[in-house]
């Protein structure tokens, strides 16, 4: 099934790719970085990484496919001599309710997008996301949730030139 899922990402990022290509030009009328520019890049590193990942998906199952629930022995004399439960370590039981909050903190960041501006509603975003998986981390959690967007509101904003939504602050 993990092959296959990682197959199908490749298709879609492929499919990514190639609406990008032929929807939206790379280079504007004046010779800058165009609406294409980014799913350029975006789409060629996700084709590149999706692939690879997919050759490792395949290269794994052929070299023999384990149980889904079955761990690799290293993994579980690992885990059970630092005391975890070595079936949570991918997923487990908390990935439903992680996707959840992603969810629910994407919608959050869609409702404030308008409403406080495009920099103002990437801090609170980044903010309630890293404090809430993140907990432990008071200052790195502060400090990501300034400078990632700070860097994107520069680069997009000041260096692309893109129209982001204005906040009651002016940006």
């Amino acid at each position: 099934m993990k092959k296959w899922f990682s197959l199908g990402l490749v298709g879609l990022s492929s499919a990514y790719l190639a609406y990008g290509l032929r929807t939206l030009d790379i280079l504007d009328f004046s010779g800058r970085p165009g609406a294409g520019y980014f799913p350029l890049i975006i789409g060629g590193l996700l084709l590149l990484a999706t692939a690879v990942n997919a050759v490792l998906d395949f290269r794994e199952a052929r070299q023999g496919e384990m149980h889904p629930l079955q761990l690799d022995p290293a993994t579980e004399g690992t885990a059970e001599l630092m005391g975890v439960d070595a079936h949570g370590l991918d997923g487990g039981r908390r990935f439903p309710r992680d996707v959840l909050i992603i969810l629910a903190l994407l919608s959050g960041f869609i409702f404030l997008l308008p409403v406080l501006g495009a920099l103002a509603a990437m801090i609170v975003l980044m903010l309630a996301y890293l404090f809430t998986f993140n907990q432990a981390e008071l200052l790195t959690n502060v400090l990501y949730a300034l400078a990632l967007p700070a860097f994107l509101y520069w680069l997009f904003s000041i260096i692309l030139n893109a129209s982001l939504p204005v906040g009651p602050f002016g940006f």
